[in-house]
């Protein structure tokens, strides 16, 4: 990517309006504020401001930023600066590209905010009076005749299969309840949700928050996020106490992720201890 001013990057930016880009920001810190200091967070609000003439874009140098940051309750150093990029990178809030000068060379960088929409859970639903499904009788598959599948090529067919699918875009991703979750999200998982949120998109949402609180944890590669499903359900319980107690300010799923990272850290701090070291060989 060749250096130039904000306006040719303009391809980069991902939001439309002001308010699209606030409020995406405002998502991202309600998840991953706790992962900043108070530097972090300035330099963080700094890099936001200048990446409003074009929406969640900019090229200004470091150097520059630092400077506007001096003004912020007494400055904060180059370093700072850079470490907050490191983090918000790595936790998927901005991307970063370098750019070359004609005559060879890095000249400045480029910083893309991502999109960080995640769905909204402020109420949670609990199912009464569920009534359970009643088993089929074993004459009615009896009286049943049998059906087969027999692929045709006639039109007739090709309109039917085309209004089914017709059929599948009309239907909302609101309206598909947990029978409908992908594979990947553990039975367990699906479990413990279940009575609070049945939609298949609020489980799926609580669950990639899981799998980036193990991601910013990075744990070994010998440990796999279902091991620490026991964690990842503890900590949903206790979102769920707290928020039935109304002692949650922030929403369910910022509080959701914050309780399952301060666990997780928890956990991985116990491997690190309970992992041996040469002098305790030696002593032995």
């Amino acid at each position: 990517m060749k250096s130039g001013r904000i306006e040719q990057y303009r391809s980069y930016s991902q939001f439309s309006t002001l308010e699209e880009f606030n409020k995406s920001n405002k998502m991202a810190l309600d998840i991953h504020g706790h992962h900043f200091t108070k530097g972090e967070r300035i330099a963080f609000e700094v890099l936001t401001r200048f990446s409003v003439k074009v929406l969640g874009v900019c090229n200004a140098r470091i150097c520059k930023l630092v400077q506007a940051c001096q003004g912020e309750k007494g400055g904060i150093s180059r370093s700072t600066f850079e470490r907050m990029l490191r983090k918000a990178k790595s936790l998927g809030i901005i991307s970063i590209k370098h750019t070359v000068r004609e005559t060879g060379g890095y000249a400045h960088s480029v910083y893309i905010f991502n999109r960080f929409d995640t769905p909204n859970h402020e109420q949670l639903t609990s199912r009464k009076n569920d009534k359970k499904p009643q088993p089929p009788k074993a004459d009615e598959h009896k009286n049943q005749p049998e059906t087969h599948l027999v692929e045709t090529k006639t039109s007739k067919d090709k309109d039917l299969r085309q209004d089914q699918v017709k059929k599948i875009d009309q239907i909302d991703m609101t309206e598909l309840d947990h029978s409908f979750i992908p594979d990947h999200v553990p039975t367990l998982f699906i479990k413990v949700v279940k009575p609070f949120f049945n939609r298949a998109k609020d489980i799926c949402g609580l669950w990639d928050r899981a799998q980036i609180a193990y991601r910013s944890a990075k744990f070994p590669t010998t440990t796999s996020i279902d091991s620490m499903l026991p964690t990842i359900v503890h900590a949903f319980k206790q979102t769920v106490y707290r928020y039935k107690q109304k002692r949650i300010q922030t929403g369910f799923m910022p509080y959701f992720y914050g309780t399952m990272a301060n666990l997780l850290t928890v956990e991985k701090r116990k491997m690190v201890a309970e992992k041996p070291r040469w002098g305790q060989w030696l002593e032995r």
